[in-house]
């Protein structure tokens, strides 16, 4: 599989909580990480997901929020990693946050040259990774 997303969690799934119209699958990926991705019973259902089942998680960069706190943030958001920064590239209006969470995974985030001047984002800072549950896409092979 090929895909331009550059947010890539390989996983198991580890529950699945059904709904008449939509599904809330919890999984396990590397590095002992959990994430949850809510999609549409009839994708659910198509897919032949299942408890045990192994998927890809995917996030687009422009979906990833940052935050720079040093407790765990209380957001609505499902996914929510601690991580540093690793590289930071901008052109002025768009900035390209590379960071990694705690054993490794890789993160790209996408985020306005306001929003890192707001919040003094440099390379080695201490931040959190966080993304709904609605924005993950699920990939079998």
């Amino acid at each position: 599989m090929q895909s331009s997303a550059r947010n890539v969690f390989f996983s198991r799934v580890a529950s699945v909580r059904k709904g008449p119209l939509l599904t809330e699958v919890s999984m396990t990926a590397q590095h002992g990480l959990e994430l949850v991705s809510v999609i549409t019973t009839e994708s659910y259902e198509g897919m032949g997901l299942a408890e045990g089942l192994a998927v890809t998680a995917l996030v687009k960069p422009p979906e990833i929020l940052i935050g720079k706190d040093s407790r765990k943030l209380l957001t609505s958001a499902r996914n929510n990693f601690a991580g540093r920064i690793t590289g930071v590239r901008g052109d002025g209006v768009a900035v390209e946050i590379l960071g990694e969470l705690s054993g490794g995974t890789p993160m790209c985030a996408l985020i306005t040259a306001k929003s890192v001047e707001n919040l003094n984002i440099t390379v080695n800072d201490q931040v959190w990774f966080f993304f709904k549950a609605f924005n993950v896409i699920l990939s079998i092979d």
